[in-house]
């Protein structure tokens, strides 16, 4: 079954990531997803 994890980003937010996708800064998106996604992908997994 998939399942669909959502993250709300401001505006600063957004223009990181896309300042990550631009310059291809896997050390930076690392810290991005670990930021953003902390604790949710564990939920989804636990059943929320």
């Amino acid at each position: 079954m998939k399942k669909s994890m959502h993250v709300a980003l401001d505006d600063a937010e957004i223009i990181e990531l896309m300042r990550i996708l631009m310059d291809d800064d896997a050390e930076a998106a690392l810290a991005f997803l670990k930021k953003h996604f902390k604790g949710k992908a564990r939920e989804l997994l636990e059943g929320g």
